[in-house]
């Protein structure tokens, strides 16, 4: 009880049934826990604001609270402003890591760990595996190897719902 759990929230239907499920157990077995959306602006204009705009209306209707965090108020530029300096090169890069370094940031403020999707963890190394980023790919087996470990290490009613999580939303 009073443990805080940071449900990192798209806006899209993975993690608004995981905060769906995480709320309706924490209810219906008094889990005592202080459940929160933590969401991202990556500030890329016309991307991510009917998203938002779900979050926002998944928040209110749960209800839980929001916790919104801008590339643009942790970094001091947004996607869009940094795209001119990548050149040609991909702005998915950038804001994939960006997106988790601010998300990491934002639920340690919170005092609650992280989880990550298998789905977006799997992407990440085909597209590394395709370029042949082998600094990359060592850099993302390391950062699996101690997201493990840390998971591991957990215990008591958050590990429980930690597992549950990562069952219900494919992380691994």
């Amino acid at each position: 009880a009073g443990d805080s759990v940071a449900v990192a929230a798209s806006g899209g239907k993975d993690s608004t049934v995981l905060a769906h499920l995480l709320a309706r157990l924490n209810l219906r077995h008094a889990l005592g826990l202080r459940l929160a959306l933590l969401g991202v602006d990556e500030g890329i204009a016309g991307y991510r604001d009917h998203a938002l705009g779900v979050l926002r209306a998944v928040g209110a209707g749960l209800p839980l609270p929001l916790l919104l965090v801008s590339h643009r108020e942790l970094f001091g530029w947004g996607v869009d402003e940094l795209g001119g300096a990548l050149g040609g090169r991909s702005r998915c890069t950038v804001c994939g890591g960006l997106g988790r370094e601010g998300l990491e940031r934002a639920a340690m403020e919170m005092g609650a760990a992280t989880g990550h999707n298998a789905d977006d963890v799997a992407e990440t190394v085909l597209m590394n595996f395709l370029r042949g980023d082998v600094a990359r790919l060592r850099r993302a087996a390391n950062e699996a190897t101690m997201a493990t470990n840390l998971a591991m290490a957990t215990s008591g009613v958050t590990n429980g719902v930690t597992n549950l999580a990562m069952a219900t939303s494919g992380v691994t």
